[in-house]
């Protein structure tokens, strides 16, 4: 909702819920191009067996503003399939000590926003994984432009005492430039990720629209399960008289990750 972000973007006007009344602002971009209304629509599936676990390779096609493909004419000489959002493949291998390895693969396609909030994957986890230890940047919260201040190492906190109780409620608790985390139950039962490259992640028992739409804290709805980010890259925060430095921007260009999703006993 930062209005200094919105300038060095272009000039968009979008009415966009959460905005407290103001139309030209970050948020307006990202509302104007539908990013707050994707439809994910399956393309393919493919499930194999070998020896010792199995394979699964799915495709989709991520589409903004919940809109509809298209075959057209895309140039004098070829025709092809045309929209704007994101292709989106797994590549899944299944072992049979239960570790999942996900080669992800991103490309984005069409009219797209100047540069994006965040990209990587969102799950849903069961609540009572609500202890989370990590190796990276804390022990508080850090974003790409605002980290240098936080050491690298192994830190431990639990899902409510990420909460960070701003004015307006928003996206918040990031941990950034990980090599891993455990979500786990008091037990010390759960799952642990970790990627080729390192990621940010936070936590928090609401939902992301519910965070966006929120005017005020007690417009908060906990939920039982927990909304877990995992992020292959997230836009810095900017401040208060200057926007998102280029060099802290995530823009729209193709990703390939692969996650690796153990479990801790």
């Amino acid at each position: 909702m930062d209005g200094w972000n919105s300038r060095s973007a272009g000039q968009v006007r979008s009415e966009g819920y959460g905005s407290i009344g103001h139309t030209t602002v970050l948020a307006s971009h990202y509302y104007a191009a539908g990013l707050d209304n994707l439809d994910h629509t399956l393309s393919s599936v493919d499930a194999r067996a070998f020896d010792g676990g199995a394979a699964v390779d799915v495709r989709e096609i991520v589409l903004l503003g919940g809109g509809k493909g298209e075959t057209r004419q895309l140039d004098q000489y070829i025709s092809g399939a045309s929209f704007s959002g994101f292709e989106s493949k797994y590549a899944y291998i299944i072992s049979a000590d239960g570790t999942l390895t996900v080669r992800h693969t991103i490309k984005p396609q069409g009219t797209m926003p100047a540069w994006l909030p965040r990209i990587g994957v969102t799950l849903g986890l069961n609540g009572d994984l609500n202890h989370v230890e990590w190796h990276g940047r804390g022990p508080q919260a850090s974003y790409p432009d605002r980290k240098t201040g936080y050491r690298l190492g192994i830190y431990k906190t639990t899902v409510e005492e990420m909460y960070e109780p701003y004015l307006i409620p928003q996206d918040y608790g990031l941990r950034t430039d990980n090599r891993w985390v455990r979500m786990t139950d008091a037990a010390g039962k759960g799952i642990e990720f970790s990627s080729d490259t390192p990621f940010n992640f936070n936590a928090y028992p609401f939902t992301t629209e519910n965070l966006t739409k929120a005017v005020y804290e007690y417009q908060l709805q906990k939920r039982e399960d927990i909304t877990f980010n995992l992020d292959y890259e997230t836009s810095g925060t900017g401040c208060t008289a200057r926007g998102i430095f280029n060099a802290y921007r995530v823009y729209p260009h193709g990703y390939d990750r692969t996650i690796t999703i153990r479990l801790v006993r």
